[in-house]
């Protein structure tokens, strides 16, 4: 009988799909005491996205509860999932994220300008506070701007702590409780019509989110997917650090972009995705036994998506250990080889529908901070695959007044 690799899991983080792999596209292992295989590349990726698989009872309550909340997109299935999923697709749309995007543009333009005089910024808590700061409004939520920075720690802790044993994992409950408090208060308060969001917006959508029947979906779940349109945004400050020692790292990029070059951007901010460690693995349960890549699954087995292997697999991607945003200026990319959001159609399955929201906050930061001529003192920019999420250890820590 194989091994249970879930303590495995904890202990190695982003490569463990790979170690668990060996080079095979599909291996037989077993993970939260389940049968499971373990898949990678895009026929991987597509037999994941196959409707003969199933989200409801795949992720680790302890994870999905702190990190997505009670009835969450991310675990339904059919039509449930469908339905919700328009709320997100109505809430984000092309437009909507430009404005997003002219939003967070003001906001960084404002935070460099601040930064000036100072000895040093850690660029990942900045990120935190600009992405809160530019999201916020742009969901229709109402926030004094007195507490708006305790709202931004509040969503970073829980995504620090989320999937990390002892003291964080706390403090990530804690945070989680505090937020979806508020979060449930939000919602009620719109419904009551104390508080009137702007059509289109994320509070606007959550407070009349209906379910398949017709009714209003539960407090609790409505604010849930409030969170689950802010939260996700202000993850995009872990990548917004890895941006930022990029930049630095390969000033011949930091240059293109500076002299506005937005091919340059855009394929520097998909780089930034496919090569930062970000999500590891995803899992889905069998709805029925079948096969799978050549392996029988039986009914409620896990079929695990090597989300990092993906993403960094030689078979399709040139060098994939070097930080090369050129690759994406050499014409199209399969999708279902860059997944670091999930993969499949964003219309009609599980791929991440704020895709286009996590490319423009990227991107909109790294025009800021190819323009900011801030220095990068020493310090340690290295990072543990073992954490997940991981960012440099440092913060990234910027010196404006070097300038």
């Amino acid at each position: 009988m194989d091994r249970d690799r879930t303590l495995d899991l904890v202990r190695t983080g982003y490569p463990w799909g790979e170690h668990v792999r060996g080079g095979a596209s599909v291996v037989r292992t077993r993970l939260l005491g389940r049968p499971a295989v373990v898949v990678a590349g895009p026929e991987g990726v597509r037999r994941f996205y196959d409707p003969r698989l199933r989200r409801r009872g795949a992720f680790p309550l302890p994870i999905k509860l702190v990190l997505f909340g009670p009835g969450t997109v991310h675990g339904l299935d059919d039509a449930e999932h469908h339905l919700r999923k328009s709320l997100f697709l109505g809430v984000i749309t092309p437009e909507t994220v430009a404005a997003l995007g002219a939003r967070a543009e003001q906001v960084w333009e404002s935070t460099t300008r601040d930064w000036a005089g100072r000895e040093r910024v850690v660029l990942f808590d900045e990120a935190v506070q600009v992405l809160a700061r530019s999201v916020l409004p742009w969901a229709g939520v109402p926030v004094e701007p007195d507490e708006l920075p305790r709202r931004a720690r509040q969503l970073a802790t829980v995504l620090q702590g989320f999937a990390a044993p002892g003291p964080d994992y706390a403090r990530a409950v804690a945070a989680r409780l505090q937020v979806g408090r508020w979060a449930k208060g939000l919602v009620r308060r719109t419904r009551a019509g104390e508080i009137d969001p702007p059509a289109g917006t994320a509070l606007r959508a959550a407070a009349e989110a209906r379910d398949t029947r017709g009714r209003l979906l539960p407090l609790r779940v409505a604010a849930t997917a409030l969170l689950n349109v802010v939260r996700p945004t202000v993850a995009v400050a872990w990548f917004v650090a890895f941006a930022g020692a990029a930049l630095h790292e390969h000033p011949q990029w930091r240059e293109r972009i500076a002299g506005g070059d937005e091919a340059a951007v855009e394929a520097f901010a998909h780089e930034v995705r496919r090569f930062y460690p970000f999500v590891p693995v995803l899992a889905a349960r069998a709805r029925r036994t079948q096969d799978v890549l050549g392996q029988r699954v039986r009914r409620g087995g896990l079929v695990v998506l090597d989300v990092h292997g993906t993403d960094h697999d030689p078979a399709h991607w040139t060098d994939p250990g070097t930080f090369d945003p050129g690759r994406f200026l050499q014409g199209p990319v399969d999708p279902d080889t860059l997944v670091p959001q999930g993969g499949g159609d964003v219309r009609t399955g599980h791929r991440c529908p704020g895709e286009g929201v996590t490319l423009t906050m990227i991107a909109v930061a790294v025009r800021a901070l190819a323009h900011h001529a801030g220095a990068l003192p020493p310090q340690d920019l290295g990072y543990d695959v073992s954490r997940i999420p991981t960012h440099p250890r440092s913060g990234v820590v910027l010196a404006p007044s070097g300038s």
